[in-house]
Formats: C-alpha cells, structure tokens, sequence
C-alpha cells in the first residue's frame, strides 16, 4: 500500500466518503483539510506529521468493535505531485495520446502533445491535481516560466521542479527524482522526454533553477530508482 492510499484509506475510516483510487485530488484534499479542521489541527492539505499521528487513531466506534486503536502509516517516499507524474510514467505522445491528453486536460491544455512541447503542462497537471489551491505560473508551457515559481528549494531536492535553460527561448522542466552529486547529474520524472514520461538525467549545469511548491512543507524524500536514459535539448522538444 502506498502512503497516498493509505491516507485516503484513513480518510474513509474516519467517516469521509472519497474515492480510494490512489491519486491525490480535490476531492482527498478537502476531505484532508475537513480532518484537520475537525481535529483542531493546522489546515494545510497536507500530511504532516500531527496530521498523519492523528489519522493513525481509529475513532471510538472501531476500537469498540476490537479494532486496534492505532493503525501503522507507511513512509512517504515522495510528495504528491511527484507521485502523480510517477503514476503515469510510460505513457507516450504518441501510443497513448488520448490518454495522455485526457491527464493533461486537467489544468490549462496546450494541445496534442503529439505536435506540441508539452514539458511544462506535465508539470502544471500534477501541481494542479494535487496542490489545487498553488499559483502556477500564468503560462506554464513556457519551460523557463517555472524558474520564479513557489520557493527556492536550494538545490535538486528529491521533489523540487527542476529548470533548465537550452537557450534564451527554450528550456525544459520536470520534477526532481535523483541527484548524482560525484556526476554532477540530476534525474528528472518528467513529460516529452523522448516523448513519452520517463526518468531521464540532465547535467546539473544546464539547471537555472529548483522550486518547491509555497502550499506544501519542504521535506526530505528518497531518490527514486529506475532505467533512466540521458537528456538532451533534442530529446525534450
């Protein structure tokens, strides 16, 4: 079980009707904020530690049917946004092209991604998806536009969108997924690299910028692991 179902999975034990599909949406993300209201806790939408402490406990009424009181959570290996993108890795522009739309559709839609570059609207969907309430910037298929967005997340943190800048008009964007410090490489989840969504290294000198998103608490996550392929400027448009 992933740390996304089982927060939906606690959600539903305390008395939220969602859907327990293993994507975090709007739906989880006002049921999350309705628990933290209801428990007097911060109302971030997001699983912080007293917030997790406090979906752990089963109400009265399951206990009193021999339910334990507390029931263990699993790490969270990565931040919601970043679990999005990884859900639909493998998917192709061309191969899977409606299905692919159909996910990009859920923020602003540039167009066929068959035809278009569409890096940056990858992004702007997994944020939108799960960070409802998170200003992105106001044209997020221009790659180097998320050079100002949210915060400074001081280097390629595991989760931070990482920037790069090809040229003074063209760049690409995607979500932090490793760092190689001894290669001086960093690996990215991200859309149109060769096409399709997949794990690919980029040289931490074409980097501008890493950004962490302003309406989630910067945490430490561990890389993710993969086959990756190397990226280049042809490869990303």
């Amino acid at each position: 079980m992933t740390f996304t179902e089982w927060l939906q999975s606690r959600l539903v034990a305390h008395g939220y009707a969602i859907e327990e599909d293993g994507a975090i949406g709007a739906e989880t993300l006002g049921a999350l904020v309705a628990f933290q209201k209801a428990k007097k806790l911060r109302q971030s939408g997001a699983a912080d530690k007293a917030t997790v402490a406090a979906l752990r406990q089963n109400p009265a009424k399951a206990v009193a049917a021999g339910e334990p009181k507390a029931v263990k959570a699993p790490v969270e290996t990565m931040p919601p946004w970043m679990a999005e993108m990884v859900r639909r890795k493998g998917l192709h522009e061309g191969r899977d092209n409606k299905e692919l739309s159909d996910w990009l559709k859920a923020g602003k839609f540039l167009g066929n991604p068959a035809k278009l570059p569409w890096c940056g609207d990858a992004v702007e969907t997994a944020i939108v998806k799960t960070l409802p309430g998170e200003i992105v910037p106001a044209n997020p298929f221009w790659a180097q536009a998320w050079k100002d967005f949210g915060i400074d997340a001081k280097g390629p943190k595991v989760g931070a969108i990482g920037v790069i800048r090809w040229s003074k008009t063209a760049g690409h964007v995607g979500i932090v997924a490793a760092y190689d410090e001894k290669k001086k490489r960093v690996l990215l989840v991200g859309g149109n690299q060769s096409n399709a969504i997949t794990l690919t290294w980029f040289a931490l000198s074409k980097f501008i910028a890493f950004r962490w998103p302003n309406t989630f608490p910067v945490k430490t996550y561990p890389a993710l692991t993969g086959a990756a392929g190397s990226g280049s400027a042809a490869a990303t448009r």
